[in-house]
């Protein structure tokens, strides 16, 4: 039963979606509408697909910003310091999904990898109809992207504790 659960959240199709909804927020709230670039997206699967991590994310205030997300791991209350470093080793174990997930979301025709190595999306129309589990999972997302846009690729790798 847990590895069908398992199998159901980690699939390349919601992956896919969960990077595009990921870039849009990113290209949006980025002050040149930059899009983000490639090694950023493997991040994002092990942030919003993990229980701990994306509860934590979600109890984050939109207007908060990345910074306090990240501080919330080390909070006496929460006291969660190892998932913030964890996300690193799940960023190198959950690669195979983040590709296979950018794969699919640029044969859907969800996003583009630029020559520079950006990833841009490809359209912004939010998909209607989704169940709220996967409705979460996206907006999620976007609040990563929108805090993300707003700081350097050298802000979030500091701020997250990853290398990419």
């Amino acid at each position: 039963m847990l590895a069908r659960e398992a199998q159901n959240v980690q699939n390349p199709a919601l992956g896919a979606a969960i990077l595009w909804r990921f870039c849009c927020s990113y290209t949006t709230n980025h002050p040149m509408n930059d899009a983000p670039a490639l090694p950023m997206l493997f991040v994002i699967l092990p942030i919003v697909l993990h229980q701990a991590t994306a509860e934590l994310l979600r109890r984050t205030r939109p207007g908060s910003g990345l910074r306090a997300f990240a501080a919330k791991f080390g909070d006496v209350a929460v006291a969660k310091q190892d998932l913030l470093l964890q996300i690193h080793d799940r960023s190198l174990r959950w690669r195979t999904l983040t590709m296979q997930s950018i794969e699919l979301a640029a044969a859907g025709s969800l996003i583009h990898l630029t020559e520079s190595g950006k990833v841009m999306p490809l359209s912004k129309t939010k998909a209607r109809g989704l169940p709220d589990e996967v409705k979460q999972l996206m907006s999620d997302a976007e609040k990563l992207g929108a805090w993300c846009g707003q700081l350097t690729l050298h802000e979030i790798t500091t701020t997250l504790k990853v290398r990419l």
